[in-house]
């Protein structure tokens, strides 16, 4: 018993912030003692596990982290990768644990659009043990390049009926636009969709104008351009099951809490409970949030409002500052 503790603590022998392992209802702990500037964030990240995982065995750690302060953090080892088997023409890949196409992909020097392809997968999610097709490059069809062509613009008579699971990220992915093009063009105010409900997936003929042009005129000839259209930027994979949502804009102080150790905000649309990251575009410091209810202010321009000790611990000068917010819908 003794040479086995031995054995477990020398795994964490270059973590000088790891004190030891705990095994509690057959669940292993690592007690870890925290050091400067890390975040729940990093922690659940440095040990396989998450923020909430982390919260629900350290229930005051949503207050803050203090440097020297013990955690209880669940631990999950991880599995040895099993080595991919040769083939004729490429390799096949098992998927291990925590592995999604974006790191398959990117451990093989190639697209996921390429690993869709070769494995005629429809999404993005995949399962532990997996089979996974991974070709050479050699072995490639090589699609001949398709001159670009005027767009057909979108018509009112395009919809889309909304099914189970399906969200505003989803559906706009399915047609090639933004979220916000979608909400627009539907007048939809929150996030949340209805199963069976109809929306308009083309823009209204209100909404189609022509793009403007520009006429640089010389003595003798006139040349006509056009400025380039930009394809919007949408994420290339989402977490299993939920989908991320960024949002910039102003933060605003919650008055009335200097007394308040927590980590708490106010947010229009996010249900309460909700954990969230804000990152203060001055400095770029983080903190984690968690939402206690609806933004009471009528300033459209503040998408969150926060409490004192989330404000200091941004490091922001003024009330108000410009944020960026990251949570999973």
């Amino acid at each position: 018993m003794f040479n086995i503790l031995l054995l477990t603590l020398a795994s964490f022998s270059t973590d000088a912030d790891s004190l030891r392992m705990e095994t509690i209802n057959g669940k292993q702990f690592v007690i870890h003692q925290v050091g400067e500037k890390e975040t729940l964030y990093s922690i659940s990240r440095r040990y396989g596990s998450t923020i909430l995982a982390v919260l629900e065995q350290n229930p005051t750690a949503d207050a803050g982290l203090e440097v020297g302060q013990i955690l209880k953090v669940p631990y999950t080892p991880k599995a040895k990768t099993q080595a991919p088997v040769q083939t004729s023409d490429g390799l096949v890949h098992k998927v291990g644990p925590q592995e999604t196409l974006f790191s398959i992909a990117r451990l093989y020097n190639v697209s996921v659009d390429d690993i869709k392809n070769w494995n005629s997968l429809k999404e993005n999610s995949i399962s532990i043990g997996q089979s996974i097709v991974i070709k050479r490059k050699s072995t490639v069809e090589v699609v001949p390049e398709v001159k670009a062509v005027q767009p057909v613009r979108p018509t009112s008579a395009k919809t889309h009926t909304v099914a189970a699971k399906e969200t505003l990220f989803s559906i706009s992915r399915q047609y090639g636009m933004s979220v916000q093009q979608l909400k627009d063009w539907n007048g939809i105010q929150e996030n949340e969709l209805k199963i069976g409900q109809v929306l308009s997936v083309a823009a209204p003929a209100s909404a189609v104008t022509s793009s403007p042009v520009t006429t640089i005129t010389a003595p003798t000839t006139a040349v006509i351009t056009t400025p380039k259209t930009t394809t919007p930027v949408v994420i290339s994979e989402s977490v299993t099951g939920t989908d991320e949502i960024k949002e910039i804009g102003i933060a605003d102080l919650i008055e009335g809490t200097d007394g308040n150790r927590k980590y708490l905000a106010q947010h229009r649309t996010v249900k309460p409970g909700t954990i969230l990251k804000i990152r203060n575009l001055l400095n770029n410091q983080e903190v984690f949030v968690r939402v206690t209810g609806p933004i009471t202010t009528t300033d459209a321009t503040t998408i969150i409002r926060i409490s004192k000790s989330a404000h200091d611990r941004l490091g922001a000068i003024e009330p108000k500052f410009r944020a960026e917010i990251t949570y999973y819908k």
